[in-house]
């Protein structure tokens, strides 16, 4: 699974959405200034990585590790689409050392599988998968 690094400011920090009894999410915005214009960039942590956004707000300068995970959906019209995320997994202010207390420690945690996801039921099918 491919891993990148987001650096950048916070725009937002959302709350932790409890999608069903066996999955939880919850929604970072980076804004990255790499080129002409600011990336606003959506970061999704799941499960136990929800409470490492505990104590960031925006204007934070932050530093994050992701996986990135596509997937493939199609429609009840035939139509197929491709999807890509990015699944955080370590969070850390800009400049800070490893090991601090908001990054989970100083090792990174194993990549989400599929065991992660939610199920899925008969009754989301014509639902986009996220």
């Amino acid at each position: 699974m491919a891993q990148v690094i987001i650096s950048g400011t916070i725009k937002a920090v959302g709350q932790t959405q409890q999608v069903n009894d066996r999955f939880s999410k919850r929604e970072l915005v980076v804004t990255e200034q790499g080129g002409q214009y600011p990336q606003m960039i959506p970061i999704e942590f799941k499960q136990d990585k929800t409470s490492l956004l505990d104590g960031y707000k925006p204007g934070d300068e932050v530093t994050v590790t992701c996986y990135v995970n596509g997937r493939e959906w199609t429609g009840r019209d035939g139509v197929t689409k491709y999807f890509l995320s990015l699944a955080g997994n370590r969070i850390e202010r800009s400049g800070a050392s490893t090991g601090s207390p908001n990054t989970g420690g100083a090792h990174a945690a194993p990549p989400p599988t599929m065991a992660d996801m939610p199920p899925i039921t008969a009754e989301g099918e014509d639902d986009l998968p996220f």
